[in-house]
């Protein structure tokens, strides 16, 4: 059944893997450490990322938005941003 997270329906396993990179808050999650919670370990860097892409996806449309894993100086951490929207004039 979909789960609602930042105004959007997630599937029960990408609600997982976005409420595991809230709960880390600023110090980011290793995409590792998502495996290890949200596929038991048996999923590979690919694959989580892929999901990741996917959430930002379906977020694309709010102001959360997933990053991380090397653009940050922090390789492999991922974090929830609150992205500033521009008033349009």
């Amino acid at each position: 059944m979909p789960q609602w997270r930042a105004g959007v329906r997630l599937s029960p396993l990408k609600a997982r893997i976005f409420d595991a990179i809230t709960r880390a808050g600023t110090d980011g999650i290793r995409i590792e450490d998502i495996n290890a919670i949200c596929f038991d370990g048996l999923s590979t860097n690919v694959n989580v990322r892929t999901h990741i892409h996917q959430i930002n996806d379906v977020l694309a449309e709010t102001d959360v938005q997933i990053y991380g894993g090397g653009n940050t100086g922090l390789v492999g951490f991922f974090r929830i941003r609150k992205l500033k929207r521009r008033a349009l004039l």
